[in-house]
C-alpha cells in the first residue's frame, strides 16, 4: 500500500496527509491545532473538509466538540483519507495494522475503506451506522460508539454550513474545480450556471453515454 509505505518514512511527530489533487482554500490555525493534539490524545485525526461541515457522505453524524481544544472542532462518526492532520504514530500503530489485516493484506483497499467501514459496522449494533440510524429515527439513544476515541475523527471548524470548505479540488490541468459529486463548494451559483449551460444542447430524448464512470467518490 503506497500510503502505508510513505508513512513509514515520516520522521515527524505529526503529518499532514494530502492527496496530489487538493489544495488549501482557507487558512486554519495549524499551531493551535497541533497544541491541541499534543494536549488531548483523544483527538487523533482532524480533517480539513472539502465541503461544508454538515452531516453528509462519510460524515453521517456530526456534533460540535466542547472538550479541551484551542481551535473549533467537530466530532464526525466517519473516517476519510481527504486532507487531514494526524500523529504519525496513529497511522503506524492503528491505521496501517487495520489496513494490512484487510483482504489481500490491504493491497486492494484504500486506507479509508479499511478504516471507515470498520468504524461504521453497517447493519450491526455499536457503530456509526447505528448512531446515524437512531438519530434519523428520532427518540432513540444517540450515544457515540464505545470505541470512537480509538478512531478520534474530527473536522476542523464548527458543525455549520458556513464552516468547512478548507480544501479545493484541482484538476490535472491546474484549474481549481469541484471534485466528482461535490458541486462547486467555493462558488455554488457559478457551478449551477455552468451545469445548465452544459446540459443546454442535450435534448430530452438524447442518448446518454454508457461508458464506465471514472474517478473516486469524494468523502
Amino acid at each position: 500500500h503506497n500510503l502505508a509505505a510513505a508513512v513509514r518514512n515520516v520522521n515527524t511527530t505529526f503529518m499532514l496527509v494530502l492527496q496530489h489533487d487538493f489544495v488549501l482554500a482557507r487558512a486554519f490555525d495549524a499551531a493551535g491545532l497541533l497544541q491541541t493534539m499534543r494536549r488531548n490524545a483523544a483527538i487523533k485525526q482532524v480533517r480539513l473538509n472539502v465541503r461544508a461541515n454538515i452531516a453528509k457522505g462519510f460524515d453521517g453524524f456530526i456534533a460540535n466538540y466542547s472538550g479541551d481544544s484551542s481551535v473549533p472542532l467537530t466530532r464526525t462518526c466517519g473516517w476519510s483519507d481527504a486532507a487531514h492532520v494526524v500523529p504519525t504514530r496513529y497511522y503506524l500503530d492503528f491505521c496501517i495494522p487495520i489496513n494490512e489485516a484487510d483482504s489481500f493484506g490491504g493491497k486492494r483497499k484504500f486506507m479509508e475503506e479499511s478504516m471507515h467501514y470498520r468504524m461504521q459496522r453497517n447493519f450491526m449494533p455499536g457503530g456509526c451506522w447505528e448512531l446515524k440510524r437512531n438519530a434519523s429515527l428520532g427518540g432513540r439513544p444517540t450515544e457515540w460508539p464505545d470505541d470512537f476515541d480509538k478512531y478520534g475523527t474530527y473536522l476542523y471548524g464548527v458543525a455549520s454550513p458556513s464552516d468547512g470548505n478548507y480544501m479545493a479540488h484541482r484538476t490535472l490541468r491546474g484549474r481549481a474545480e469541484p471534485q466528482w459529486g461535490l458541486g462547486n463548494h467555493l462558488a455554488p451559483e457559478e457551478a449551477m450556471r455552468g451545469s445548465s449551460q452544459r446540459r443546454g444542447g442535450r435534448g430530452r430524448g438524447a442518448r446518454r453515454g454508457s461508458g464506465r464512470r471514472r474517478g473516486r467518490i469524494g468523502a
